[in-house]
């Protein structure tokens, strides 16, 4: 099975390919004594990649794009919100959303329960001391 979310403790440096720069090092941070990061989970790129396949058509209009003069901005701003449309038309898939909604959900639980918060949402990362060379 493809893996859709990471939290922030499962991600390190090595996953960029899966949850891109930001998502690296925020899972790096978190992990790190003295930094607070607050509790958060990456959609990973296999989600996008799932999701992207409903609208094969952007495949086209992507490559057009990138044949486009970058001084043609008129054709770039009409191919752009042509791929816009088409990426904010496609329904994420019920089972998807729902993987990405569970840690959506136990988060607004952890919020707004402070015992709750005590027994499930504030389990302690792993923390890697880190100091520079």
């Amino acid at each position: 099975m493809d893996c859709y979310v990471l939290s922030f403790q499962e991600i390190e440096q090595a996953h960029v390919a899966v949850v891109g720069g930001k998502g690296a090092h925020l899972g790096e941070l978190s992990r790190l004594e003295g930094i607070r990061v607050p509790a958060g989970f990456c959609v990973t790129t296999d989600a996008f990649q799932r999701i992207m396949a409903e609208a094969p058509a952007t495949d086209d209009l992507l490559d057009r794009l990138s044949r486009l003069k970058p001084d043609d901005r008129e054709a770039i701003r009409e191919l752009s919100a042509k791929i816009r449309r088409i990426i904010e038309e496609i329904a994420i898939p019920d089972d998807l959303a729902a993987v990405i909604a569970r840690p959506l959900a136990l988060q607004a639980a952890c919020a707004s329960d402070p015992a709750r918060r005590r027994r499930t949402c504030l389990r302690p990362p792993s923390r890697v001391s880190r100091t520079r060379s």
